[in-house]
């Protein structure tokens, strides 16, 4: 029996979920998500206003002060402005001077080196059947490059570069390599007794003329010039061999070309202590740079504010904040954990509705990132009004829904919103009008952002969220005796705010698109449009394809609104999943025209490749077109693992003899993972099916829709996605009501004992 007309005779159940794991609680399963809400808690706790600690932040030099008179209460230090003490502590950095450390091992280990590289050149001229190879062969061991027409020279004992080479004449190149080996030899002992530095002096003399140079663990301060880096090392080398009128030009090359391989940096910069005297040097940067005495006037009252003043009055209020911390520290702690609790109760509430119906979300960091981000934002956005005592109405709470509903769906934005809401009445001082503000003004801008369909959707929800603020600035403001002027103050900023907010999320969300890797309506909307390069391609080049594309869409849409998954993105994922055809649209049977079928002269093993070929085609015209992974999915998925049956009973026909694999006649999958690429799956084999029909009536019609997703659910296609028995036997409602459509122009004949035969839905395959 058919599972699906079996299902409603027998059961209402939901149970068949294939593919989806318990969402069981476990620290352990969930320590980094555990250890980031704490972590986002901690610094949330941060941001709350402390109390008197912004005591004179409101002050400005050239005004004049109205207050009484301000007498120190105590002794305390004028501390530094933030500019100045960031200059002082340059100037530290730039007076220590840079430590090197002598490395004596660098020098033996080089001349030793050097040495023996010499001794087995001698003893390689010394010897009468030296060949040229032999000779190149011991400087590319040792690194070094040496052209055929220098080896020569040697070989010749530097006779002529052009002469031909005389091994039995070995006394004159003997001769030869042991003068140019004693040169070099001294020359490369002198440049380590100078010393080289490791570091390029250019960069030392841009701070600094002095180096501190340590050896046998004494230190002593020396001039920058007294020493050479490795380049200066290399040309003083040069020199000093072309000021040696024993040596010719050619003599000079080759002795350069050894002792310059040899020359390594023998005096090495010292990080770690370089970096501890820069410690040093910066903690004894004081803070302060005056003091203020015990009954001391600091400012008469009408007095103008100087420089001088803001300074000593911020440093008495820092002063009276750290003698609170010194005399009552537990008293002090106990606030702040208990705003810690709060921030920590306030995201619980989100976090427990995303673990339970949300686990998508929860279990899926970059989406759970991309909440934390935005909350952390708003969290932001509130300290700064509060630093700079501005309006509340300037925080753009609307953004954050909206954000949070394009990316996810209204109950994530409205749960979001609320948890913002919380958080910036905490952070406000427990400021009850401002929550109920964000909680009204997200939920009407959830509304209007729940499905974006059209391109307007900016321009609407500016307006309502804009309404939305001047009815809710009203309401708190007539219940809180405010004057209309300040009314009409708030409204000003309310409506800026509600215009500002969809522009500003439309942004943000490009944004995030991109760093998060995830995909939005707004793309899919865009992705709709026919003038698409890609759909206008298929247009042009595969009709056939391109109309069924567009149909296999209406089904698919249909299904996934009965099932209340996302429409648009059934329809888009739809529209391209069939993209990789265009590389030979002829050879699918929709393309085809009467008569012509290019898939006749093939074999069938090479007409399967041809059919499973379109499947990566189409996944590499997607990310050449800049296509989002989720359409990608469509692609690959919508023939999961099926069979090729037709090509495969065709193998099996014209080769009875042998073993005919159904694995090279199965598309390479994977299965459909989500809802809509299932769904796409069904209504790209149904609505294939449904042209071959040649008497569509409603009974053959349900007959196919019924069989097609009955075989796709037995042949275990189904097994990764999400969908129940209730489902398919909702999908196969929605498809059956579009076909009835599209093909409502069919009489349909009284029944004779021919329709019965052919009425069981067994029709062959065309």
């Amino acid at each position: 029996m058919n599972i699906l007309k079996r299902f409603r005779k027998t059961a209402n159940t939901d149970r068949l979920f294939i593919g989806i794991e318990s969402n069981k609680f476990t620290v352990r399963r969930y320590y980094l998500e555990i250890g980031l809400i704490l972590l986002f808690a901690f610094v949330l706790t941060l941001m709350f206003p402390k109390g008197k600690s912004f005591e004179f932040a409101d002050l400005r030099e050239g005004q004049v002060y109205v207050g009484d008179e301000i007498i120190a209460p105590f002794t305390f230090p004028v501390n530094k402005s933030p500019e100045e003490y960031e200059r002082d502590v340059e100037q530290a950095r730039r007076s220590v001077v840079p430590v090197f450390v002598v490395d004596e091992q660098v020098r033996d280990r080089q001349m030793s080196e050097l040495d023996t590289f010499l001794q087995r050149i001698e003893l390689l001229l010394k010897s009468k059947v030296t060949t040229l190879e032999e000779l190149k062969a011991l400087y590319n061991k040792t690194g070094i490059v040496i052209s055929d027409e220098d080896a020569v020279l040697l070989l010749n004992g530097f006779v002529s570069p052009t002469a031909t080479i005389k091994t039995n004449e070995i006394r004159p190149r003997v001769k030869k390599i042991q003068k140019i080996a004693k040169i070099v030899l001294d020359l490369v002992e002198k440049r380590y007794a100078a010393g080289i530095l490791d570091t390029e002096k250019t960069a030392l003399a841009e701070n600094t003329d002095k180096i501190s140079v340590v050896k046998n663990g004494i230190s002593e301060e020396e001039s920058l010039q007294f020493y050479e880096d490795l380049s200066e090392a290399s040309n003083t080398l040069l020199e000093m061999l072309r000021e040696d009128e024993s040596l010719d030009e050619r003599e000079i090359k080759i002795a350069y070309s050894i002792g310059e391989h040899f020359l390594k940096p023998n005096i090495l910069y010292d990080k770690a202590a370089t970096d501890a005297l820069i410690e040093d040097a910066v903690a004894n940067v004081p803070l302060a740079k005056d003091q203020v005495l015990a009954d001391e006037k600091i400012i008469g009252s009408h007095e103008v504010l100087t420089k001088e003043h803001i300074e000593k009055l911020n440093s008495l209020a820092v002063a009276k904040a750290e003698r609170g911390e010194v005399e009552s520290v537990w008293m002090r702690l106990l606030p702040n954990v208990g705003k810690f609790l709060l921030v920590l109760a306030i995201l619980a509430i989100l976090a427990l509705y995303l673990f339970k119906d949300r686990p998508d979300i929860f279990n899926e960091r970059k989406k759970l990132l991309l909440v934390g981000l935005n909350l952390l934002i708003i969290a932001v956005l509130t300290f700064i009004s509060n630093r700079f005592w501005l309006s509340s109405y300037i925080i753009p709470v609307a953004t954050l829904a909206i954000i949070m509903t394009i990316f996810f769906d209204a109950k994530v934005g409205l749960f979001v919103t609320i948890t913002a809401a919380l958080l910036i009445g905490a952070m406000r001082g427990n400021e009850y009008s401002i929550t109920f503000t964000s909680i009204f003004v997200g939920a009407i801008a959830i509304q209007t952002v729940r499905k974006v369909r059209t391109r307007n959707w900016i321009i609407r929800s500016g307006l309502l969220v804009a309404a939305a603020y001047i009815g809710v600035i009203l309401i708190n403001d007539l219940v809180s005796y405010i004057e209309f002027g300040d009314t009409l103050r708030n409204w000003g900023l309310g409506v800026l705010n509600g215009f500002l907010a969809p522009a500003l999320a439309y942004l943000l969300i490009i944004i995030f698109e991109s760093v998060f890797d995830m995909t939005t309506d707004m793309t899919l909307l865009e992705l709709s449009d026919f003038n698409h390069p890609l759909l206008r391609q298929l247009h042009f080049e595969a009709p056939g394809t391109y109309h069924h594309s567009y149909l296999v869409g209406l089904l698919a849409e249909a299904a996934t609104e009965a099932l209340g998954g996302n429409t648009l993105l059934a329809r888009v994922g739809a529209y391209y999943h069939d993209i990789g055809k265009l590389e030979k649209p002829e050879y699918f049977v929709e393309n085809q025209t009467k008569g012509r079928n290019p898939q006749e002269k093939l074999a069938p093993s090479m007409s399967s490749l041809i059919l499973a070929n379109h499947v990566r085609l189409g996944a590499e015209m997607a990310r050449e077109y800049g296509l989002p992974k989720i359409i990608e999915d469509f692609i690959y998925q919508h023939h999961g693992t099926s069979l090729m049956n037709f090509f495969y009973q065709k193998a099996l026909e014209q080769n009875p003899s042998e073993a005919v694999s159904e694995n090279e006649f199965r598309y390479p999958g994977p299965r459909p993972q989500t809802r809509e690429t299932a769904i796409v799956m069904l209504a790209d084999a149904v609505e294939a099916s449904s042209r071959t029909l040649k008497d569509p009536t409603p009974g053959r019609i349900n007959n196919l829709v019924e069989k097609i997703i009955d075989e796709r659910f037995k042949s275990g296609e189904l097994d990764d996605s999400p969908l129940t028995l209730r489902d398919l036997s909702q999908i196969s409602s929605a498809f059956q009501k579009i076909l009835h459509g599209r093909f409502h122009g069919r009489i349909e004949y009284p029944e004779n004992n021919h329709d019965k035969s052919n009425d069981d839905g067994q029709d062959r395959e065309k």
